[in-house]
């Protein structure tokens, strides 16, 4: 893909990047998603970025299904060419891993990664984040994209920071599919170690909800009538660990491969 007179005028711009190619001062920019028109916009786009003084772009936020069409095949001709556009033009930029929604092919092929509600329903393709946050396919396919993405642009000095995934947990923080309620299980029994502490502690004599092994807990779904405060406290705690565990396993792909190293985020660990 090739865009002709694509070097503007940069003298009035104010330049936030040292000869060293660190971020100093405050930069200025937003979110960019070239990817969702034609590439004849992309030369203007950058002009007026020029005029307005915009020092940083993330992209790559939604990035996955135009990097990997069909799975296991991975295409960057698009993104290599707004890098470099932008690269060329003195705009730094935030580069996204592109794991904040799936494509159709995954869906598609692992219908049991889509979320499902408290009511046991299920939620389709076709809008953001359309994956429970303990699918182990999830997880292997999007930390693929990660390693595929930071191999090909984490030495790229236009890269100064790096977009890892997106609103974590906004639409899917929650998920009660039977891959949640086993990664669950784990989770508790890593909490309370046996079953007597999670009973005394969830006070499941009420009501006769007392459990016998961990095997027997669900996530907790609507009932027919008030479920366990406990149990649901809980539940929010696990899957908030759910999502950060999502982050940090990008973060080290990311790190590993990138000049840019992330910030250390060792103070997001479980607690």
């Amino acid at each position: 893909m090739m865009i002709e007179d694509r070097m503007f005028d940069t003298q009035q711009a104010p330049r936030r990047v040292s000869t060293s190619g660190q971020l100093v001062g405050i930069q200025f920019g937003c979110d960019y998603n070239p990817e969702q028109w034609s590439a004849d916009v992309w030369v203007d786009d950058v002009r007026l970025m020029r005029q307005a003084g915009v020092t940083m772009v993330a992209i790559n936020v939604f990035g996955w299904a135009t990097i990997e069409p069909r799975e296991g095949d991975y295409d960057f001709s698009t993104l290599d060419t707004i890098i470099e556009l932008l690269h060329e033009n003195a705009i730094g930029i935030n580069l996204g891993t592109g794991t904040a929604s799936p494509p159709a092919w995954f869906s598609r092929k692992h219908p049991e990664s889509l979320p499902m509600m408290a009511d046991g329903t299920r939620r389709h393709f076709g809008g953001r984040q359309a994956y429970c946050p303990s699918s182990p396919a999830f997880r292997m396919a999007s930390l693929r994209l990660v390693r595929a993405t930071a191999e090909r642009y984490g030495q790229h000095p236009a890269v100064k920071l790096w977009h890892v995934s997106n609103e974590l947990g906004c639409h899917n923080a929650l998920c009660y599919c039977d891959e949640s309620s086993a990664a669950f299980r784990l989770w508790l029994a890593a909490r309370y170690l046996d079953i007597d502490t999670l009973n005394a502690q969830w006070g499941t004599a009420f009501w006769s909800q007392r459990y016998g092994s961990f095997a027997e807990i669900d996530a907790p779904r609507l009932t027919v009538s008030t479920g366990n405060p406990a149990q649901a406290l809980d539940f929010q705690r696990f899957s908030s660990d759910e999502s950060l565990g999502q982050y940090l396993a990008e973060a080290e792909v990311v790190r590993s491969m990138s000049r840019m190293p992330l910030r250390d985020s060792r103070h997001f660990e479980r607690m």
